[in-house]
C-alpha cells in the first residue's frame, strides 16, 4: 500500500508538471459532475412531492423543474469538457513522459545495457510510457464515482436504512470477479513480457530491409515465420485460457448484480405501497439506484483498472532505478602528453570471464595507433574504456594523469569522437548526418563540402544532390551504398573538433579494397590528431605510428609494422594468416 501511494504521488506530481492547467480543470469539472449526479435524484423527488401537494404555487413547481433541467443540461456539457481536457492532457502527457524516459536513457550506466534484465525493464517502461495519464484519469474518475455512490446511498438512506444495506450488497459480486481478474491479468502480463519482446524482435526482422534480403536469398523466411507463429501462438493460447477462465465468473457476477438491482427496486416499491415512503421518494430511489449501479460499475472498473495500470506505471518508474552513469567531479583538461592504461581489468555484467585482464599500454598525443587482434581479444572493450563509456573493474585509464572515473563524463565526451562498427544511418539530410556531431558548425556549408569531398570524393556531393538532400528511403530520400554510409559516418566523426578520434571496426563489413581506400583517407585527414583504429585486419598497420596487438584481454605486443614482423610473434602470425587470402 505504501508503494502504491508513492506511485500515485509520483504520477500526480508528474501529471501536474506535464499539464498544470488541464490538471486543475479536470479536478474541477469532475467535482462539478459528481455534485450534479448526486443532487439530480433529490431534485426529481422534490418535483414529484411538490406536484402532489395541495396549494403549491406554480412558481415554486416551475422553479424546481427549472433547477432539475439546468442539472440535466449542464451534466453532458461538464462531461464533454472533462473528456476534452483528458484528451489534451493525454497528448501533453505522452510528450512529457516520453521526454523524461529518453532523457534518462541518455544517462544510465551503459554497462547495464549488457544485461538482459535492463532491456526487459526498458521494454516495459517504454510500453508504460503515457500510462501515467491513464492512471491519473482512472484515479480521478474512481474518486468522483465513489463520492457519487456514497451520495446515492445517502439519498436512499433518507427513506430507509434497509435500502443502504441492499445497495451495498451489489459490491460483493463485483469485488470478487474484479479481484480475480486483476490478479490473473497481472500474472499474465509479467509472464509474457519476455515473450512479447521476442515476438516484436521476430516481427521486426520482417520489416527490416537487410534481414528481408538475407532471408529471401538464403531461403529461411519460412523458418523465421515458424518461430514467430510459435511465439505468437504461445501468447494466444495463454490469453485464450485467461479469457475463458475469467469470462464465466464475470457473467455470473453481472447476473447477480442485475438481480440485486431488481430486488432494490422491488423493495422500494413495497415501501411505497406500505406508505413508508412517498411517490416522490420512490422516484428518487429509482433514479438513485440506477445512477448508483452505474457509478458503482465505473468506480470498481476504474479501481481495478487503476490497480493494473499502477503495475505498468510502477514498471515505468522502476526503470529510473537503474544505476545512472557515475560522474566524477573534475572537469576534463585536454591532454598534451599521453593516455595511459594501467593494469586494466574489466568484466561484463553476468560474465564469469574478464574481457580485459591486466592491460597496460600508452597512446601518445598526435599518434596514429592501430589496435589489432582476433575476435574476442578485447579490442572493442578497450575502446569503450578509452572513451570513458565504461569504467574499469580495476586499474585505470588516465589522460595526462586524469583518471576517467574521476572526470565529469560529459566534459570528457565533448573532446572525443567515435565511429563504431554499428554506426547509425540517420534518415535526416546529409548536412544533419555530418553536422550533428558539432551543431554550432552545422551551417558552415563550405567547410562541410570540403570535408565530404576529401572523405568521399567530389563526385559524391554531385551524386547526392547537395547537403540538404534527405538520406534514406524511409522518408522519401535517396539510399546510399554501404561504403557511402561509411564515409558519411567517418565525416561525422571528423567534423567534431576532438582531442582523439576512434574508429572501432566501422569498415569491417566492406571488402578490403574499399576499406583500405576509406581508412587511408582517414589517416591522411587525421595527421597531427590522436587517432585510434581498431581492426581485426592488419593491412593498414604499415601506416601506423604504433601497433597494439591484443590477445585474451591483454597486450601481446606493441611496436611498428616491420619491428613486429621481425619478432615473429602474434602480429606476424595474424599477418601471415591474412596474407593467405590475397596470395
Amino acid at each position: 500500500m505504501k508503494k502504491t501511494l508513492k506511485i500515485i504521488g509520483f504520477t500526480f506530481k508528474d501529471c501536474y508538471k506535464a499539464f498544470p492547467v488541464y490538471f486543475v480543470l479536470i479536478l474541477v469539472l469532475d467535482a462539478a459532475g459528481t455534485v450534479m449526479a448526486v443532487f439530480t435524484p433529490v431534485l426529481l423527488a422534490n418535483i414529484l412531492e411538490l406536484a402532489g401537494e395541495k396549494g403549491v404555487s406554480a412558481e415554486g413547481l416551475l422553479g424546481a423543474i427549472g433547477l432539475y433541467g439546468v442539472c440535466l443540461a449542464f451534466a453532458p456539457l461538464v462531461d464533454s469538457g472533462a473528456r476534452a481536457c483528458f484528451n489534451e492532457a493525454q497528448v501533453r502527457g505522452e510528450r512529457y513522459f516520453g521526454s523524461k524516459l529518453f532523457s534518462f536513457s541518455g544517462k544510465i550506466c551503459l554497462e547495464a545495457l549488457e544485461n538482459p534484465e535492463t532491456l526487459d525493464k526498458f521494454y516495459r517502461a517504454n510500453a508504460g510510457e503515457g500510462s501515467q495519464n491513464t492512471f491519473f484519469q482512472q484515479i480521478v474518475l474512481a474518486a468522483g464515482n465513489l463520492v457519487s455512490c456514497v451520495g446515492m446511498l445517502a439519498v436512499v438512506g433518507r427513506y430507509s436504512p434497509v435500502l443502504v444495506f441492499t445497495g451495498l450488497l451489489s459490491l460483493v459480486p463485483s469485488l470478487v470477479t474484479k479481484t480475480q481478474f486483476e490478479r490473473k491479468m497481472t500474472s499474465l502480463r509479467r509472464s509474457q513480457s519476455g515473450l512479447m519482446r521476442r515476438t516484436q524482435y521476430l516481427r521486426g526482422l520482417f520489416s527490416d530491409k537487410e534481414s528481408i534480403k538475407e532471408m529471401r536469398v538464403m531461403g529461411f523466411e519460412g523458418y523465421l515465420m515458424g518461430k514467430w507463429k510459435e511465439a505468437t501462438g504461445e501468447r494466444i493460447r495463454a490469453v485464450r485460457k485467461f479469457s475463458l477462465s475469467i469470462r464465466k465468473k464475470q457473467l455470473l457476477g453481472i447476473i447477480v448484480i442485475n438481480l440485486l438491482y431488481v430486488f432494490n427496486i422491488g423493495l422500494s416499491f413495497a415501501l411505497m405501497v406500505q406508505g413508508r415512503i412517498s411517490v416522490g421518494a420512490f422516484a428518487a430511489c429509482l433514479s438513485a439506484f440506477s445512477a448508483y449501479d452505474n457509478s458503482l460499475y465505473v468506480f470498481l472498473s476504474m479501481v481495478f483498472n487503476a490497480v493494473q495500470t499502477c503495475r505498468v506505471v510502477e514498471e515505468y518508474y522502476d526503470y529510473f532505478e537503474i544505476p545512472a552513469e557515475t560522474d566524477g567531479e573534475a572537469e576534463y583538461r585536454p591532454f598534451t602528453d599521453k593516455i595511459s592504461a594501467k593494469n586494466l581489468h574489466f568484466r561484463y555484467s553476468g560474465s564469469s570471464r574478464e574481457a580485459l585482464q591486466g592491460l597496460d599500454c600508452e597512446i601518445k598525443r598526435g599518434e596514429h595507433v592501430v589496435i589489432v587482434g582476433e575476435n574476442g581479444s578485447g579490442k572493442t572493450t578497450f575502446s569503450r574504456l578509452l572513451t570513458g563509456v565504461y569504467l574499469p573493474s580495476s586499474g585505470s585509464i588516465c589522460y595526462d594523469g586524469q583518471e576517467t572515473e574521476k572526470l565529469v563524463r560529459r566534459s570528457l565526451y565533448s573532446h572525443i569522437s567515435v565511429v563504431s562498427q554499428d554506426f547509425v544511418h540517420y534518415h535526416f539530410s546529409l548536412r544533419e548526418n555530418v553536422g550533428i556531431s558539432c551543431l554550432e558548425r552545422m551551417e558552415d556549408s563550405a567547410a562541410m563540402e570540403e570535408m565530404l569531398a576529401r572523405v568521399a570524393g567530389e563526385e559524391f556531393l554531385e551524386k547526392v544532390g547537395g547537403l540538404d538532400t534527405q538520406l534514406g528511403r524511409e522518408f522519401g530520400g535517396i539510399e546510399l551504398s554501404g561504403g557511402e554510409w561509411q564515409r558519411v559516418a567517418i565525416a561525422r566523426g571528423l567534423w567534431k573538433d576532438s582531442d582523439i578520434i576512434i574508429l572501432d571496426e566501422p569498415t569491417s563489413a566492406l571488402d578490403p579494397l574499399v576499406e583500405y581506400d576509406i581508412l587511408s583517407k582517414f589517416v591522411e585527414m587525421t595527421q597531427g590528431r590522436t587517432s585510434v583504429i581498431i581492426s581485426h585486419r592488419v593491412g593498414l598497420c604499415r601506416t601506423a605510428d604504433r601497433i597494439i596487438v591484443m590477445k585474451d584481454g591483454r597486450m601481446a605486443e606493441c611496436g611498428r609494422h616491420e619491428e613486429l614482423l621481425r619478432k615473429g610473434g602474434e602480429y606476424a602470425r595474424i599477418w601471415r594468416e591474412q596474407a593467405k587470402w590475397y596470395v
